[in-house]
């Protein structure tokens, strides 16, 4: 079992580089490789409240850059290889016809709002958001001024949330000890409940 507190010593050792890391990794996500970009963002809000305060902003303007960077390439795909993606497992699976209609409808009714609130979901879909724009030509200083604004929003509040978990460990980590068999049962019947609403949602399309 893995000692948290000695994986934590391990990661501070070695938090000087965790920019140059964890921007790699970012950037890779922009590619639709399958990269939390939210955890490692959380994970970069933590490392610097706990490892390198003094950096903090240095880090995290590291982390925009990466995914403002990310969210470009994504657009390119789709501008650049246009209707081609779809002859691709690889993004067919994510770019699905039914999910890019939805998308131009969102680009048309709500406009910046569609990459503000897209930017909070899972990485497919946040890749398709950015593709799609892409495939229907919007214009690329169009997409920046408001990839800008929704990249900022979603990059500091996630950033955020691993700062301050990082400078309440103790206390979260105290009350985690302290109600874990709770804990450990709200997980299993989350767990339950997701994994029935998949394996329904499974048959279901089997069954069409």
């Amino acid at each position: 079992m893995v000692n948290v507190e000695e994986l934590l010593t391990y990661i501070c050792q070695h938090a000087e580089y965790a920019h140059y890391f964890i921007f790699g990794l970012l950037i890779l996500s922009g590619l639709n490789i399958p990269i939390s970009e939210d955890i490692l963002i959380i994970g970069g809000g933590l490392i610097a409240s706990t490892c390198i305060p003094d950096h903090a902003i240095r880090l995290y303007l590291w982390l925009f850059a990466a995914v403002f960077i990310a969210d470009s390439e994504s657009y390119w795909i789709g501008r650049i290889l246009g209707p081609k993606l779809f002859n691709f497992k690889f993004f067919r699976d994510v770019l699905t016809p039914k999910r890019m209609q939805l998308l131009r409808r969102y680009y048309a009714k709500y406009g910046v709002f569609t990459f503000i609130v897209g930017r909070f979901f899972p990485g497919g879909v946040r890749f398709a958001l950015f593709t799609s724009a892409g495939l229907s030509k919007m214009a690329y200083p169009l997409f920046l001024l408001r990839d800008f604004c929704a990249a900022l929003i979603s990059t500091f509040s996630f950033f955020m949330l691993g700062y301050h978990f990082g400078k309440n460990f103790d206390n979260i980590a105290h009350y985690v000890h302290l109600y874990k068999e709770w804990l450990l049962v709200i997980i299993s019947i989350v767990s339950t409940i997701i994994l029935y609403y998949f394996w329904s949602g499974r048959c279901a399309k089997n069954k069409h």
